[in-house]
Order: structure tokens, then C-alpha cells, then sequence
């Protein structure tokens, strides 16, 4: 009887370990059966990361356990910092707040001090990204600036947003690992500003607009050669522009290619989304799942497509693990990163 009494035994342990996960499941969708989810947006309306967590938005509820509604929320400010503050220490950390950042902000604290005090990005439940991001820096055609031995040549004005966001940290590094001497100009309030600024000739140039940003607003100008890229910042060369060398292709000392590591990683993480450090486990696994199964939805697709969105998606383990490896790079590449960080202010 005895080899009996162990199998009984251990079916029945089989099958108390298969419901766990069902029991999870149906406790997550019971919580947030009639609840609201609230995506708050790090960026002010209108910009690639404005247009990434709306999109989404749109679609999340639906692939959640419990089907909950889905809102947003914008509260820009400090490079996206305001809105990571607000999910980290502020709201309810049991899964109905969430949001989405600007690709530097997991970076952030670990070059600015007073960023280090407000969030710990090694803590943080990232959740997955749409894709990564890619860049470029291009100037005016009818500038002299033609290359990046131009850029070294003389001082280029660009405009930039703030010190701790990608196109004065990118327009910093460059100048700090090719030795051009770009000079940034803080104070523009977003993209558009910016570029507005490029066509009224109060800068030479920009130093980060995304390859999607130029898609959706400036194929004309581009089609029409008013503006002329001279690098790319990204983990592959874009096709579009191949001419134009990307920034890891430049450089030769091993000192300027960690310092790299550190630049890119926002653009390698991408268009980031966060859960507060303390949601529950299987709300975070819950959060995750539905992010991904939205970005395989055919009509998200669709929509995203219209919108021009690049949908490459990349999962919550991905980007934690991107922070932990950045985080972990020798203290003398993140000293130098802090450096050119103080300098730039």
C-alpha cells in the first residue's frame, strides 16, 4: 500500500502545483476587475514618448486579467524624474499606476545626484518597451558642417532640452569621445521647439532626433535636403541613412567606448515603462504579460503602423537587466560620465 499512498501523494502535490498559478491568476483578476490603471507620461502630449503610452494605453486593458480601464496621465518634468518620483514614492504601489518615461530617465541617478535620492532604478519593476530607440544627429544643409571632422572644426550650436535629457547628454559624449565641440543650447521645450529653432537659424543644428520623429514630421525637409545627418546613436546602423557612421564606429580607445555604453543604454533600453519597486509579484508578471501580448495585437499593429511607431518589442527581465549591466561599469567610465554631466548644467 505504501507505493500507492506515494503516488496519491504525488499527484496530488502535481496537481495543487498547477493550480498556484491559476489561483495567481485569478487573484490578479480579481483585483483589477473594475479598477482604473492610470499611465502616467513622464513627457508633455505630443512627442514620440507622448504618442507610445497613449497608443498603448488604448489597448492594455484588454489583455489584463480582470479587463480594468485604462487612463493617462501627463506630468512632465525634470527629464521624466517628476513622473518616476510620483510611481516610486507616491502612489499606491499595488499595480493601478504605471508609467512611461523618457529613455534616460533609468540612467539618470546614476550621473545626477539629486536624481540618485528621489529613485533607484535597480529597484524599479520595469515593465516591457515598445523597442529601442534610434537617433541621429543632423545639422542644416546650408550650414558648412558636413562631417564630423566639421563638428571638430568649429563650435556648432544645437539645440537641447535640458541637461539630463538624451540630446544635451549625446551632444556632451560626443564631444567628450570625438572631440567635437558642439555647444548646447538648453531651454527648448521638446522636439518641436527645437527643430523650430533649426529652421529659423537661431542653431546650427540637433544632436538626437529619432529616425520615427523623422518619418512622421520631417520627410519633406529631408526629401527636399535641408537637413543633413552626420551620426547615428543606436545599436545598428540604420539603412536610411548610410552615409552617415554610427558614433561606437568612431571612437578607438577602450576608456571612450564604456563611456559609450553608458550614453546608449537609454537608447537601448527605449521608450521605458516602469511598475512601483513594491507591486506585488504576480501583478508585475500580469503587467508584463499583457504589455507583450498588447504589441503582438494585429489592430495595435495596425494603429501603430498609421502612427508611424516602430513596434521591435523588448520585455521587463531585458531592461532590467540593461540597468544592472550599466550600473555595474567601472567606477572611473561612470566618474567621467558624471563629469561631463556637472559640465554640461
Amino acid at each position: 500500500m505504501r507505493p500507492l499512498k506515494c503516488l496519491v501523494a504525488l499527484a496530488a502535490f502535481i496537481a495543487l502545483g498547477s493550480a498556484i498559478p491559476a489561483l495567481a491568476q485569478s487573484s490578479v483578476a480579481d483585483f483589477y476587475r473594475g479598477k482604473t490603471i492610470t499611465v502616467v507620461i513622464g513627457n508633455p502630449a505630443g512627442g514620440s514618448y507622448d504618442l507610445y503610452a497613449r497608443l498603448i494605453a488604448r489597448y492594455l486593458g484588454a489583455h489584463m486579467p480582470g479587463a480594468p480601464a485604462v487612463i493617462v496621465q501627463n506630468m512632465p518634468g525634470a527629464a521624466s524624474l517628476v513622473a518616476a518620483g510620483h510611481v516610486y514614492n507616491v502612489a499606491p504601489q499595488d499595480g493601478t499606476v504605471i508609467a512611461g518615461l523618457a529613455s534616460t530617465l533609468a540612467f539618470q541617478p546614476l550621473i545626477d545626484p539629486e536624481a540618485a535620492r528621489k529613485i533607484d532604478p535597480t529597484k524599479i519593476n520595469w515593465l516591457p518597451a515598445p523597442a529601442a530607440e534610434g537617433v541621429v544627429m543632423l545639422v542644416r544643409s546650408d550650414t558648412p558642417i558636413k562631417s564630423v571632422a566639421d563638428l571638430r572644426a568649429r563650435e556648432t550650436l544645437m539645440a537641447t532640452i535640458s541637461p539630463g535629457m538624451l540630446p544635451a547628454v549625446l551632444a556632451a559624449v560626443s564631444n567628450a569621445t570625438l572631440g567635437t565641440r558642439i555647444k548646447a543650447i538648453n531651454g527648448h521645450p521638446n522636439l518641436a521647439a527645437s527643430m523650430m529653432a533649426l529652421e529659423r537659424g537661431e542653431v546650427d543644428g540637433y544632436p538626437s532626433i529619432p529616425y520615427d520623429a523623422i518619418k512622421r514630421g520631417y520627410a519633406r525637409q529631408m526629401d527636399e535636403g535641408r537637413y543633413r545627418v552626420l551620426v547615428q546613436f543606436a545599436a545598428k546602423k540604420s539603412p536610411e541613412y548610410p552615409d552617415a557612421p554610427l558614433i561606437t564606429e568612431l571612437v578607438t580607445k577602450e576608456a571612450d567606448r564604456q563611456l559609450l555604453e553608458i550614453a546608449l543604454g537609454p537608447l537601448k533600453g527605449g521608450y521605458a515603462f516602469m511598475a512601483g519597486p513594491k507591486v506585488a509579484p504576480e501583478r508585475v508578471a500580469a503587467l508584463r504579460a499583457a504589455f507583450m501580448e498588447t504589441f503582438a495585437d494585429p489592430k495595435f499593429l495596425e494603429d501603430a503602423a498609421r502612427q508611424t511607431l516602430t513596434i521591435a518589442p523588448q520585455s521587463g527581465e531585458a531592461m532590467e537587466a540593461l540597468v544592472k549591466e550599466i550600473y555595474a561599469m567601472p567606477p572611473a567610465v561612470i566618474e567621467r560620465m558624471r563629469a561631463i554631466y556637472r559640465n554640461g548644467m
